[in-house]
């Protein structure tokens, strides 16, 4: 890095929020998100960092995705500044500017250039009446060295043996718990597991009722 980019570093800010997506608003694809975000922020007239180049961007940035349909209650979202404004006026100018279903619970002001790897993912899953999931089945499946799913995409489908990224599972009276370890390598899908359980989309369980209740990045915050 340059000397005027270590400079202009040190003059910018960083923000981490974190928010919940709920409600219709969470069939937004995560392109959609940005841009919203986006927009809120130029709304709001946040001076917001722009990327260098041809094309200049804001820098904001979304670590960890959030699949359509599933709703998120501590999801998170990073954006630079080029001039400082007080945590609290960032939070009410850009909380003004969001949708429905769109609630800002915390802001804080990173260090300069934070990691932004998610490591952990946690899920809430409620099952429907006649579920085959049991405490055997959850024990079964943490222990079990091999999980092979099959995934599509692209021109042909691929298997991955997603074992390696369950971390937690547990079953409370009709509700799943789940915590997914994330790599350089991915992570699994919560329907992935559900299948691996035997459960069927719209027969045990409702793909829309899915919540992730919390995203673990590597810098903790």
């Amino acid at each position: 890095m340059t000397g005027t980019e270590e400079e202009l570093s040190e003059l910018r800010q960083f923000f981490r929020v974190r928010f919940s997506k709920q409600g219709d608003i969470r069939f937004t694809s995560h392109h959609d998100l940005m841009r919203l975000f986006e927009r809120a922020l130029r709304r709001a007239g946040l001076p917001t960092a722009m990327s260098q180049g041809f094309n200049p961007r804001p820098r904001i940035s979304l670590p960890a995705p959030l699949s359509v349909g599933i709703e998120g209650h501590n999801e998170v979202f990073d954006f630079e500044l080029r001039e400082w404004v007080q945590p609290e006026e960032a939070r009410q100018r850009l909380e003004r500017e969001l949708p429905e279903g769109i609630r800002i619970r915390a802001v804080r002001v990173l260090p300069p250039k934070p990691d932004r790897q998610p490591t952990r993912l946690s899920y809430r899953i409620p099952l429907l009446e006649g579920h085959p999931v049991t405490e055997d089945a959850v024990r079964n499946l943490l222990a079990a060295d091999r999980i092979v799913v099959e995934r599509s995409g692209g021109k042909k489908a691929r298997t991955r043996n997603i074992a390696e990224f369950i971390r937690d599972l547990r079953l409370e009276d009709d509700t799943l718990r789940l915590l997914l370890e994330v790599t350089a390598g991915g992570t699994a899908r919560p329907e992935e597991v559900l299948g691996a359980l035997g459960c069927e989309p719209g027969r045990h369980y409702l793909r829309g009722a899915i919540e992730r209740d919390h995203v673990s990045l590597s810098s903790s915050l």
